[in-house]
C-alpha cells in the first residue's frame, strides 16, 4: 500500500490529501476545487500538489512521483500547462494589482478551451480568489457552468464569503484547517537546524499557518517585524 503522505508533500491536511488521491484513482476528481483556510496554512502546496497528480506519467496511485519531467516541470513552475492567476501577477503592468481582473479570467478562458500542450491537463491555480472583480467572477462562472475536458480549476480562498454563491455551488469544498503545533514543530525540526524549543515556539507564533512558520525559520527578521507590530498594537491599546 503506499503511503499518500510520502507522494504529497503537504505537512498535515491527511484528510484533504486521502480524499484527492482517493478521487484520482477512481477517476473522480471534480473538474473545479476551492480550497478554503487561512493564509499560509498550505493551499497553495496542495493544489501544486494536485496538478502534479493529475499530469504525473507514473501509473497507480503511485501518483505525484515528484520524479518524472511533468512532476519536476510543474514544481519548478515551468509546466506550459499549469498557470497560477494572482492578483499580483508579473505580467507588463505597472505596480502592483489589488484584485483579479476579467483580462487574467478572459486569458483563462481562452487557455481552456486549447489540448494540453505537454501534460493530460490544464491546472488553473487561482490565489486569493475573493480577490476577483464582479465582472472577472462573472467570467470565470461560465468557464464553470461548461468546463472543457482536461481542464481542472482550484480556487484558494481566506474568505469564501466574499465569493460568489454560484461560484461556490460549483467547486468542490476541501477545508484546510491552522495545523495543531505540535505537527508545525515536528516540521521545522525536521526540514531545518533550528533547536526544538526554537521549533515551538515558531510554532506558538504561526497561529497554525505552517508557511509562515517555515519563511520565520529561514528569516529571522519575520520574527522581529512581528514583535514590532505586537509592541505598536499594544502601544495603541
Amino acid at each position: 500500500m503506499v503511503d499518500t503522505n510520502k507522494m504529497w508533500h503537504v505537512v498535515g491536511h491527511e484528510a484533504a490529501v486521502i480524499l484527492l488521491s482517493r478521487s484520482l484513482d477512481e477517476g473522480k476528481l471534480s473538474h473545479a476545487y476551492i480550497f478554503v483556510g487561512p493564509r499560509r496554512v498550505g493551499k497553495t502546496v496542495l493544489a501544486i500538489n494536485l496538478a502534479q497528480a493529475v499530469n504525473c506519467q507514473a501509473t497507480g496511485n503511485a501518483r505525484p512521483c515528484k520524479e518524472c519531467s511533468q512532476c519536476q516541470r510543474i514544481a519548478q513552475m515551468r509546466h506550459p500547462d499549469v498557470q497560477i492567476i494572482d492578483r499580483y501577477p508579473n505580467t507588463n503592468h505597472s505596480g502592483s494589482r489589488n484584485e483579479i481582473g476579467i483580462d487574467q479570467v478572459r486569458e483563462v478562458q481562452r487557455a481552456a478551451m486549447l489540448r494540453p500542450y505537454e501534460g493530460k491537463s490544464r491546472v488553473f491555480i487561482f490565489q486569493e480568489a475573493h480577490a476577483m472583480t464582479p465582472e472577472a467572477s462573472n467570467a470565470l462562472l461560465k468557464l464553470l457552468e461548461e468546463p472543457p475536458d482536461s481542464v481542472l480549476l482550484v480556487l484558494l480562498t481566506s474568505n469564501s464569503a466574499s465569493i460568489l454563491p454560484t461560484i461556490l455551488s460549483r467547486c468542490q469544498h476541501i477545508s484546510l484547517n491552522p495545523l495543531p503545533m505540535d505537527t508545525i514543530a515536528d516540521e521545522l525540526h525536521r526540514v531545518s537546524d533550528i533547536p526544538s524549543m526554537e521549533a515551538v515556539e515558531l510554532a506558538k507564533l504561526s497561529s497554525g499557518s505552517i508557511g509562515w512558520a517555515l519563511e520565520a525559520a529561514q528569516n529571522p527578521e519575520i520574527v522581529s517585524q512581528f514583535g514590532e507590530e505586537l509592541e505598536r498594537f499594544a502601544t495603541l491599546i
